[in-house]
């Protein structure tokens, strides 16, 4: 069962809500978003438009119009139907609208989402602090380098939107990714990870900060 609370969840189901009821249009989601979002978009015939980190490109595809919902890691998420722009509230009231049109709790709903799409869910970040003289850029590019596996998932490809993104598989699978990220906003590397269980985005964050700051992380 899903414990609900990721902005990611909340993206998920706003997303199954508004096109229930009759929304159509463009899914804008930022590099760091659940592979659910996509997943999800694509089961309904929705284009999804990937973006770099930053909310000012949810907006720059808003505006250009046709957008159904747009939204980012960090919990802004904006309605087409609305305004160009994160809020809050107006979220807030979907997903109240959603769980009395549907009859279910926001965790059941969410569950539902990951059995439709055959992802599961589990996410966390990590925001290493760096020493020495090695740029957070600098480390993403060392750890670019003949990469195959972390924590006992194969890297089965690699994405360069906005960082270094593993696509991480098992048994052939591909079910969870990694990002590093050189921060926009602060001097530190961000890294992300999604995978089907919280013990396994641990373990794959864990492998990841060995990786940049060395054994004794």
């Amino acid at each position: 069962m899903a414990v609900f609370g990721h902005h990611h969840q909340i993206f998920a189901v706003l997303l199954d809500h508004l096109q229930k009821r009759g929304g159509s249009g463009r899914v804008v989601k930022t590099f760091t978003v659940s592979r659910i979002v996509e997943r999800l978009a694509a089961l309904r015939g929705l284009e999804v438009v990937e973006t770099p980190v930053g909310f000012k490109y949810i907006v720059d595809a808003m505006l250009e119009g046709s957008v159904l919902i747009g939204g980012e890691e960090s919990g802004g998420i904006g309605l087409g139907a609305h305004l160009p722009e994160r809020d809050g509230i107006a979220n807030a009231l979907v997903l109240l609208e959603a769980v009395a049109a549907s009859g279910e709790g926001l965790t059941e709903a969410f569950a539902r989402l990951e059995r439709e799409t055959g992802w599961r869910h589990a996410y966390d970040r990590l925001d290493l602090h760096l020493s020495g003289d090695e740029s957070p850029q600098a480390v993403v590019e060392r750890v670019a380098q003949g990469r195959d596996a972390f924590a006992g998932w194969s890297v089965d490809s690699v994405e360069y939107l906005d960082g270094l993104k593993f696509n991480l598989a098992r048994a052939g699978t591909v079910s969870a990714w990694l990002l590093f990220r050189a921060s926009g906003t602060e001097p530190l590397l961000r890294v992300y990870c999604e995978a089907p269980r919280t013990a396994d985005v641990a373990a794959i964050l864990a492998a990841a900060e060995r990786l940049v700051l060395g054994p004794a992380a």
